[in-house]
């Protein structure tokens, strides 16, 4: 037992050596994470071009259940941008904004109750005022309150926003102008009746019906986007380009740790010392768990200073800063489950693949692919329907999840126990599998 620990710390040194004399594979392991977090994060600023908006699901709690909410409904369905999930009479507001806040939807809208009735009567009652000639004050506005799934950036949900508030815009008019055919009618006749003798063709030549339509700076119905909850009750964080970039590449950045760890095993093999240690008494264990720890020291070292540069830096090159919220050390769970995940794939290539040409492109096709079906480059909910379920079997669309759920819906660390599990499972199996591809060797 003893022998097998020294090996393991001598191979834990051994590795750290070569890792400091690779300086080239030094610098792409620490440099290209950050410039990755740095450049997407600037460019992403204030701005995310978004395509496939159909594949937005949104939330309508229809307490009203009436007219508008059936007309805002087949409106929604017409646009072609979402997916819509109508409950009626649903009285949980909180319930509906932690649904969002947890990410099952993007967006969530709530109807209040007897908001069509009211519109009409406020309708009504605007249009009859344009025909007087001092009208009353206009009545107190109704509210559609909207709120955001807390990972929906910026520019769709500047998108969605734009797209509620002339649907809501829509209704109001189409409010109006039902008002406006009952009223008209009653006001000729009163106006006829009034004014109108025999000549009465003349008069209504002369003398135009009048109607002051209504202020449109004194909306009867207006859309108000809310904060959405976290599964505390607290207002949930927005995301930014930083919130979202920061952990995305940092994780890819982990990943890449592949590729200098199944290198060095096929160089040991390619000059015949890979057998001689496989000679050695506990050599199998003490090489894969010495090797594990120097690769692992090297993903946290890596992940500490992308999370500086976030914090630190970012913020005086004009973005919005890193919010950690307290969840420092959780986040570096998920930084250490990753590691291992990244690292039991690179013992593992090192072991099955049969060059080290072969394993550079195992791995650095693998680690895009996972990174492109995890969320990394593109957000789940934007992939077309047919890839999101894909999106599971992504160790780095785990790390990314357990992120989000950590930094923007207010989750803690038994709430990422599942991303966690299917990390370090992953990683098991790869050891696991190594360890026996070796066992006959």
């Amino acid at each position: 037992m003893c022998l097998m620990w020294q090996q393991l710390g001598a191979f834990f040194l051994k590795e750290l050596q070569l890792l400091r004399r690779d300086r080239g594979g030094l610098i792409v392991l620490f440099v290209m994470p950050l410039a990755l977090v740095i450049i997407v994060s600037l460019v992403q600023n204030n701005i995310l071009k978004v395509s496939g908006a159909r594949t937005v699901k949104l939330l309508l709690i229809d307490n009203d259940n009436g007219e508008f909410g059936q007309r805002l409904l087949e409106q929604l369905d017409e646009s072609g941008s979402f997916r819509v999930t109508r409950r009626i009479s649903d009285s949980s507001q909180s319930r509906a904004r932690l649904e969002v806040g947890e990410g099952q939807w993007q967006v969530g809208v709530l109807l209040p109750e007897g908001l069509s009735q009211q519109l009409r009567l406020n309708a009504m009652d605007s249009v009859r005022q344009g025909f007087t000639s001092t009208p009353d004050t206009a009545a107190q506005p109704l509210t559609v309150e909207y709120f955001f799934d807390p990972a929906v950036q910026g520019g769709l949900r500047g998108g969605v926003s734009g797209m509620l508030q002339q649907l809501v815009a829509r209704q109001v008019l189409t409010a109006q102008m039902d008002a406006f055919k009952k009223v008209l009618p009653a006001q000729i006749e009163r106006q006829i009746s009034s004014e109108l003798g025999p000549m009465f063709s003349q008069v209504l030549s002369q003398h135009e019906l009048q109607f002051n339509f209504p202020d449109p700076r004194q909306p009867l119905l207006q859309a108000t986007q809310v904060r959405t909850q976290d599964g505390y009750g607290h207002d949930a964080i927005l995301a930014t380009s930083v919130q979202h970039n920061v952990p995305a590449w940092s994780l890819f950045g982990i990943f890449f740790i592949i590729l200098p760890l199944s290198s060095v095993m096929l160089q040991e093999r390619s000059y015949g010392i890979f057998p001689r240690i496989l000679l050695m008494p506990g050599g199998r264990l003490g090489m894969l768990g010495g090797r594990l720890l120097a690769y692992l020291l090297v993903c946290m070292i890596q992940f500490s200073i992308v999370l500086a540069v976030g914090f630190f830096l970012l913020p005086h090159l004009g973005t919005d800063i890193l919010q950690l919220n307290g969840k420092v050390v959780p986040l570096f769970i998920v930084a250490i489950c990753a590691g291992l995940t990244a690292c039991g794939f690179g013992l593992l290539l090192g072991v099955l693949a049969r060059s080290e040409q072969q394993a550079i492109m195992i791995a650095s096709v693998t680690i895009v692919i996972a990174a492109a079906l995890g969320g990394i480059m593109v957000p789940v909910y934007m992939m077309p329907n047919s890839m999101q379920p894909l999106s599971v079997i992504s160790p780095l669309g785990w790390g990314i999840e357990a992120c989000q759920v950590l930094l923007l819906r207010g989750g803690v660390l038994r709430d990422i126990l599942p991303q966690l599990s299917a990390m370090i499972i992953c990683f098991c199996a790869c050891v696991m599998i190594a360890l026996r591809k070796l066992s006959h060797n």
